[in-house]
């Protein structure tokens, strides 16, 4: 390791399930009782902070969707 690289070059993972794939509780349109959330989704977010809650919001709302999808 000879240096850090630049913010922008720092990005955890790019690409992923689009959002027109999914309902408004994050399942995908074409596999019921499938749940997208956090990194799994096509998003480019600012690492650190922003991105945790962007996770953490994300499993939120997809524990909720698995939750009405199971009722």
């Amino acid at each position: 390791l000879m240096a850090a690289r630049p913010i922008d070059e720092a990005i955890s993972s790019a690409g992923g399930v689009t959002f027109e794939g999914l309902d408004e509780h994050l399942m995908l349109r074409m596999m019921s009782g499938v749940f997208c959330a956090g990194e799994m989704l096509d998003w480019e977010a600012p690492t650190g902070g922003y991105l945790l809650t962007a996770c953490f919001a994300s499993g939120r709302q997809a524990g909720f969707g698995v939750l009405n999808y199971l009722r």
